[in-house]
């Protein structure tokens, strides 16, 4: 199928998804009892986010490579949803990001027995143990230090997961998706002292600037894509 085509079936499943996705979030299922009395965080964003972030990841990446691209397709809904559950609680649930890195390490082997090589699967594993690794350091030093709640043991899961996406790509495409949720990370840390005078130890949730930057990595190539299926 052509990148045009694929973004279709990406919007039409992601319009689809969405909604469901939306009423699943809405319930607040994921919160523990104690965080029952924080305010309910507008998930409206996902009826747009949800359906474009697929069209564009299908468009990029089934075309070059369909067994992965599919895989990588797959996990947009998940990083969708921690990215709303963890601007709702500034946390990112066990129960949700275990089963999401043990989804993404079984679809790396299908993967590889489609392509009839273990490449993709080493890749994902070095790439998940890499990023996990460089994430616990960053939470291990930030705790040290008293750098306020910002990034935690969820984040460094999350990047498990991050890191089997990424890694059958490439390095660059690791390292690349990691700088960008830095950089997002920064912007708003910066809008919310300039802004909002946030101090030291103001919470910001990193999960969805991973997410972001993972996404906008994988994305990408379906913009141009698109722009050249268009001329």
């Amino acid at each position: 199928m052509t990148p045009p085509v694929l973004a279709g079936l990406g919007l039409a499943l992601g319009a689809a998804l969405a909604p469901v996705l939306r009423r699943v979030l809405d319930r607040r299922g994921y919160r523990y009892p104690d965080e029952a009395h924080l305010p309910h965080r507008d998930t409206r964003w996902v009826l747009l986010v949800l359906p474009v972030a697929l069209a564009l990841v299908l468009a990029a990446r089934v075309p070059t490579d369909a067994a992965l691209g599919v895989l990588l397709a797959a996990a947009v809904p998940f990083l969708v949803a921690v990215s709303a559950i963890d601007l709702d609680t500034r946390r990112l649930p066990d129960r949700w990001v275990g089963p999401g890195v043990l989804t993404g390490l079984l679809g790396l082997v299908v993967v590889a027995l489609i392509r009839g090589t273990l490449d993709p699967l080493v890749a994902g594993v070095l790439g998940a143990l890499a990023l996990g690794g460089f994430y616990l350091l960053n939470v291990v030093v930030g705790a040290s230090i008293g750098a306020g709640d910002g990034m935690g043991l969820g984040d460094a899961k999350l990047a498990v997961l991050l890191g089997l996406l990424l890694g059958p790509l490439s390095w660059t495409h690791v390292v690349v998706a990691t700088v960008l949720a830095f950089v997002l990370a920064g912007v708003q840390a910066l809008w919310m002292v300039l802004a909002r005078g946030a101090g030291r130890r103001s919470s910001l949730a990193f999960g969805p600037h991973m997410a972001l930057g993972t996404v906008l990595v994988l994305a990408a190539p379906g913009v141009g894509a698109l722009v050249g299926a268009g001329r």
